[in-house]
């Protein structure tokens, strides 16, 4: 039966009737409670270069990338970074906030999520930022 799902999801795409987005939502299967989307999550580190971000500055810089592109509401979880600096060879820490959405997965979605990264990038001078798309069941 997947075989036979996973089939016709592909001859929907390849023929154009449907969406990656849509195809990926479908591929899901089933909710018991909601429906299916993607839950967006951004790891924006709190550190630059010449400092770190301060909380008026990440609010002002929600107030002008975020909260215009995702309307319709979202979360922001505060969190604690680790990685292994192979610079410096030593575990480094630093400080996030984690905007998370949930959404249809469609194009005009992800543009907004990538307008929000280069952003964010730019503003605070980060070197990456992870971003992270999981398909979901949500009921509101």
């Amino acid at each position: 039966m997947a075989k036979l799902i996973a089939g016709r999801l592909g001859a929907l795409l390849l023929s154009g009737c449907i969406s990656g987005s849509e195809a990926r939502l479908a591929a899901a299967g089933p909710c018991r409670v909601g429906a299916p989307m993607v839950e967006t999550m951004l790891f924006l580190g709190m550190a630059r270069p010449d400092g770190s971000v301060s909380r008026y500055e990440f609010q002002q810089f929600i107030a002008a990338e975020v909260a215009p592109r995702w309307k319709e509401g979202f979360t922001i979880l505060e969190g604690e970074g680790l990685w292994l600096s192979e610079q410096r060879g030593v575990t480094e820490h630093e400080s996030s906030r984690v905007p998370e959405r949930f959404h249809d997965g469609g194009a005009e979605a992800s543009a907004g999520v990538e307008a929000i990264r280069d952003a964010y990038i730019k503003t605070f001078e980060e070197d990456a930022m992870l971003r992270t798309d999981r398909t979901t069941c949500a009921d509101f």
